[in-house]
């Protein structure tokens, strides 16, 4: 399980689970843009109604670019079947994601992908803590942290 900020991996970062095509106008379905002369230009597959947003990042990494020059090393897996995929709240703590393809329909054993993701506050808390001591011994801020801290889901800890 990777976590991502900023198109770089931090353990502290959320965890993106992205699925779908957006309509599959580069054709990307069945091979992945960044195998050699996979990347659509812009100009192909046209669609009938409507016009095609020529640059689809604005940012990152891929700024500028069609689609990107290779996998990101924060990517954990890519595969280009359809289906449709389903995210389990376990408990507090883990939430269990699993990836079925529609090839796999009348097979009810098997799926794409599947992962748990697991929250691990304590991870950013002391890396968060650090940081403010850090602000504390440099003579700007405050010198003792009083307030609870906030977790992205809203608990207090």
């Amino acid at each position: 399980m990777n976590r991502v900020y900023n198109y770089t991996l931090d353990p502290c970062g959320p965890v993106y689970v992205i699925v779908g095509d957006g309509g599959n106008i580069e054709q990307v379905d069945v091979d992945h843009a960044d195998d050699h002369g996979k990347c659509p230009s812009a100009g192909d597959n046209i669609p009938e109604f409507g016009g095609v947003c020529h640059i689809n990042f604005s940012s990152g990494p891929a700024k500028g670019k069609f689609c990107w020059d290779k996998q990101p090393e924060w990517s954990a897996f890519r595969e280009s079947s359809f289906g449709h995929g389903i995210l389990e709240v376990v408990n507090s703590t883990y939430a269990l994601w699993t990836w079925h393809r529609n090839q796999d329909i009348y097979n009810n054993d098997s799926h794409g992908d599947q992962i748990y993701i697991v929250r691990q506050p304590e991870l950013c808390l002391q890396q968060w803590r650090r940081s403010r001591l850090e602000t504390n011994n440099s003579g700007h801020g405050p010198t003792s942290i009083s307030s609870p801290l906030k977790f992205q889901n809203g608990l207090s800890k």
